[in-house]
C-alpha cells in the first residue's frame, strides 16, 4: 500500500514540476503570462 502511494505522489509531483515549472508557485507569478505581463487585459473582455 505504501508503495502504491509513494509511486502516485511521484507521479503527481512529476505532471506539477512539468505543468507548473520550478518557479514558486504564487499569485503574482501565476498571473503573468510567457512575456512577464499580467493578463489583466484578457480577464476584464471575458
Amino acid at each position: 500500500m505504501r508503495k502504491l502511494i509513494k509511486r502516485y505522489l511521484e507521479k503527481l509531483a512529476e505532471q506539477n514540476k512539468k505543468n507548473f515549472g520550478s518557479n514558486r508557485l504564487d499569485c503574482c507569478n501565476l498571473n503573468k503570462g510567457k512575456n512577464g505581463q499580467t493578463n489583466e487585459k484578457k480577464q476584464k473582455k471575458a
